[in-house]
């Protein structure tokens, strides 16, 4: 399956599309984990970030994400909810190192 058609980043510019993989991903908090087939849209554009996951990847892995408290929650496969933590101060770095590569 290829991707065609435009995308487009944060700030509205338009970033080409190279193509699609599909990677084997495993999500975990240290005590309990799942791998998924993730299928990632590769594009080339200047960011701080490494991957975005989109609707379609966080519903086949039934994730809900909050912005607000910087946390991913989606089951694994034993039952238990594995919860992913981001770091406010990393978010921060990363932020402005984007802002740094757009002047």
């Amino acid at each position: 399956m290829s991707y065609v058609g435009c995308q487009y980043g944060f700030a509205g510019d338009q970033v080409e599309v190279r193509g699609n993989i599909e990677l084997r991903t495993t999500f975990t908090d240290g005590a309990a984990s799942r791998t998924a087939n993730i299928r990632y849209l590769v594009v080339n554009a200047p960011s701080a970030y490494n991957i975005l996951l989109g609707r379609p990847a966080l519903k086949r892995i039934r994730a809900v994400a909050s912005s607000r408290h910087m946390k991913l929650k989606l089951p694994s496969l034993k039952g238990t909810v594995i919860t992913l933590k981001s770091d406010q101060k990393e978010a921060r770095r990363c932020y402005e190192n984007n802002l740094k590569t757009k002047k």
